[in-house]
């Protein structure tokens, strides 16, 4: 199993807070069966540069290279970023290097509440430049729980779709497990990883949320969202998928009365 968004090193943004903790987190994802895990932090380009984000980024990584050797943990970690949407992301110097493992693929972050005006120009810019966007969690971001379609345009235009497991398992409530199953039988999300920042609540588990994905969709499409597209995004591999759908409203047909 692979885990394409993690937050795993300690005292990292909002992280765990210390290294015991990184260490119970890296012992769940075993028990998750999980063997890969790409350290994605959040980067946001008003805080630091690039070549500061990849300087902390090897630091923390050799710190828990330590642990993981110590204690003989049979678990691979890989390079990314949690990016923050901006408009002038596409010429961010250094950006490439921020890509899963050396991808073209990159974790975007639009903000929780809104999606910006931007949004569209910026996913346009990142593909003119070979970068592929994944976005991040769509199904946690405030308009398009209330309109999935607005997810849709996104998608037509090369993005990538996200979506967490605990979004998946009911953890953040009903209406966001109602997105995420709406952006999954729309073709909008193609990625599944845990988003995890703890060995608490939000934790790097997998088991329960491909339980209810085989649930909905069975095994072979679970197959599809769990090991190929993360296998393809890992290996830099072209992403094959199918185009997404919009989501047709149901109308309410009333009958008029009769006076």
């Amino acid at each position: 199993m692979l885990d394409l968004h993690c937050h795993l090193f300690p005292d990292t943004d909002d992280g765990p807070a210390t290294m015991d903790e990184t260490l119970s987190m890296l012992y769940i994802a075993k028990e998750e069966n999980i063997d890969v895990i790409a350290a994605t932090h959040h980067y946001m380009e008003e805080r630091q540069t690039v070549a500061e984000y990849l300087a902390l980024w090897e630091e923390k990584y050799e710190q828990v290279q330590e642990f993981i050797k110590a204690e003989d943990i049979d678990l691979d970690i890989v390079m990314g970023a949690e990016v923050l949407i901006s408009p002038f992301l596409a010429q961010l110097e250094g950006l490439e290097s921020l890509c899963i493992n050396g991808s073209r693929y990159l974790l975007v972050e639009l903000p929780m509440l809104d999606i910006p005006q931007y949004t569209e120009d910026v996913i346009y810019a990142l593909r003119l430049k070979g970068i592929t966007p994944i976005i991040a969690h769509p199904e946690r971001n405030h308009r398009i729980i209330k309109d999935s379609n607005l997810l849709h345009p996104l998608i037509e235009m090369g993005a990538l779709g996200q979506v967490n497991t605990s979004s998946i398992t009911g953890l953040y409530g009903r209406k966001i497990r109602k997105c995420v199953r709406i952006l999954l039988e729309h073709n909008m999300a193609h990625l599944i990883a845990t988003d995890a920042h703890s060995p608490r609540t939000r934790s790097p588990r997998f088991k329960k949320a491909v339980t209810q994905l085989e649930k909905w969709f069975g095994r072979e499409y679970s197959k599809v969202l769990l090991d190929e597209n993360p296998i393809s995004v890992l290996n830099d591999v072209l992403f094959i998928r199918e185009p997404p759908i919009k989501i047709r409203r149901k109308t309410l047909l009333f009958r008029r009365k009769a006076f």
